[in-house]
């Protein structure tokens, strides 16, 4: 269904949107400098000539707490006439923010123009290193392709350091002037209200970073569906500590500040399962009672040096983290969990680390198919191998 706009005061600028950073408060949305790029963009906004009959733009983090995020953003989507994506490796490979790029060029698609034209204005935040998000990239380029420092840096940079101010407003100015003049030329009706669940996948990229769950329900035959930000298994409900939520959700969070992209799958037995990704094995120690020991020797078989195990102890604890620990080997790295706060600051550590360890003692990269290079997660694109 769609909606007449009754005029255009009823209409906002543009649509911020981003992935938030991982926080220990996750009340805080946005970081600093998204807050600081959302305050400029729209005072560059309110700068351009003309009378401003529209709304400024908006952004969740502006949503008090109180009240329902995701009806203010639902909305907002709605009443936007551009949307502003802020690209980074976690934008780019987070199911929930091309949700929402996805559904705004429905609403583009169907006001009969191209779905990658001017009411999408896409900005390059943090450069990705892989290369399947290069075409993605080369869309955010376009409006400040002459300004070196934003495409070696991209955007973050050029707001945080001193040193690129006058390239940082030269682009917020210009972003600004596309912004008025797209909602002035090319407006857009609203539209109902609603973000279907169906959304594309992240196109598949270089190295993912796996972890599988063996839980007390679990059966060879258990399903290898692929679990990324939404899930597809009734074990990534799993919740071993009482009102927190499931540990996938933690470990997904985990892996996105690693700049990786999160994989997460129930337990296949597969001798190669992690032979070109660093990963994580968590078991339900009361796989035990249930499995029997055969689905942990299975698990053993799969480890290398860059894959970590949790063992969570769901209820009296020491004798079934014990007896699980047993079958592992010394130099395995066992996380023993009994409680949340153990889980919460242990899993951010471990996947740290088996990212760092894969990294360094990876022994077969690259892997099978077209050679690349061994990618440095914190660089900026890597040279084309073509």
């Amino acid at each position: 269904m769609t909606l007449d706009r009754g005029s255009s005061a009823d209409a906002r600028y543009f649509y911020l949107s981003y992935a938030p950073i991982p926080s220990p408060d996750d009340r805080l949305l946005g970081d600093h400098w998204v807050r600081r790029f959302f305050v400029d963009l729209n005072a560059a906004i309110d700068e351009q000539p003309g009378r401003r009959v529209r709304r400024p733009g908006f952004a969740d983090f502006v949503v008090p707490p109180s009240e329902d995020r995701q009806a203010h953003r639902q909305r907002a989507l709605t009443e936007a006439d551009v949307l502003v994506p802020l690209y980074t490796p976690e934008y780019l490979n987070r199911l929930e923010s091309r949700r929402e790029r996805d559904w705004f060029r429905q609403r583009v698609v169907r006001a009969g123009r191209a779905p990658d034209g001017a009411n999408i204005l896409p900005v390059l935040w943090t450069p990705s290193p892989l290369r399947a998000h290069r075409a993605e990239q080369e869309r955010a380029l376009l409006i400040a392709r002459d300004v070196e420092a934003y495409a070696e840096s991209g955007m973050s940079a050029l707001c945080r350091l001193l040193i690129y101010q006058g390239e940082y407003q030269k682009i917020v100015r210009r972003m600004a002037r596309h912004i008025v003049e797209t909602a002035a030329g090319s407006p857009l009706q609203v539209s109902s209200p609603s973000i279907p669940s169906a959304v594309t996948a992240p196109p598949p990229v270089d190295i993912p970073f796996r972890t599988v769950l063996i839980t007390s329900d679990w059966a060879p035959s258990a399903g290898d569906a692929a679990l990324v930000n939404g899930y597809e298994s009734l074990r990534s409900q799993w919740r071993p500590f009482p009102g927190q939520p499931p540990v996938v959700d933690d470990i997904v969070l985990a892996v996105e500040r690693l700049r990786m992209p999160a994989r997460v799958h129930d337990f296949v037995p597969a001798g190669d399962l992690f032979e070109h990704c660093p990963g994580i094995i968590v078991i339900d120690t009361r796989v035990l009672g249930t499995a029997g020991t055969g689905v942990i020797r299975e698990a053993v078989s799969c480890l290398r040096s860059w894959v970590g195990v949790v063992l969570i102890a769901d209820g009296p604890a020491g004798e079934q983290l014990d007896r699980a620990a047993e079958y592992f080997p010394t130099h395995a790295g066992l996380l023993k969990v009994t409680a949340y706060d153990e889980w919460r600051s242990g899993i951010n550590g471990l996947a740290h680390r088996m990212r760092r360890r894969y990294l360094d003692e990876h022994p077969a990269y690259p892997p099978p198919g077209r050679p690349t290079r061994r990618p440095r997660l914190w660089d900026s694109i890597p040279p084309s191998t073509e």
